[in-house]
């Protein structure tokens, strides 16, 4: 019977190094951009870059403006809408970023509570 019970024991003790050692891996770029796109706000990342793709678009059209103008007064109010699309394309980056770090801030919290698990586990022992 002790045996069966070491061999369930090894077992779950291997399955608990797997899941540890996936939490531990430290995640990429590409990863936490994509964990912004699960869980209850993911809706708000669909909107941000639906938001940043129509201001870039727009962004690139004054700026085809601002060079096809010969007057300074209309090539000052292209230049300003510019600036505008500059400053919230930047809003929505640092909006982004906050995100990003959130998503990160979690994943680390979840590595710290199985950690915390495996060494309480141990103690029990």
């Amino acid at each position: 019977m002790s045996n069966i019970d070491e061999q369930i024991r090894n077992a779950l003790a291997d399955e608990d190094q797997k899941a540890t050692d996936e939490i531990d891996d430290g995640a990429g770029l590409f990863e936490l951009i994509g964990l912004t796109f699960t869980g209850k706000q993911a809706w708000l990342s669909y909107y941000m870059y639906f938001w940043g793709l129509v201001v870039t678009a727009a962004l690139v059209y004054f700026v085809i403006q601002y060079l096809g103008t010969s007057d300074i007064k209309s090539s000052l109010n292209w230049a300003l809408l510019i600036l505008g699309c500059c400053f919230f394309i930047t809003m929505l980056k640092i909006l982004g970023w906050q995100q990003i770090q959130k998503a990160e801030l979690m994943r680390e919290i979840k590595r710290l509570e199985m950690r915390i698990m495996l060494v309480s586990e141990q103690n029990q022992r």
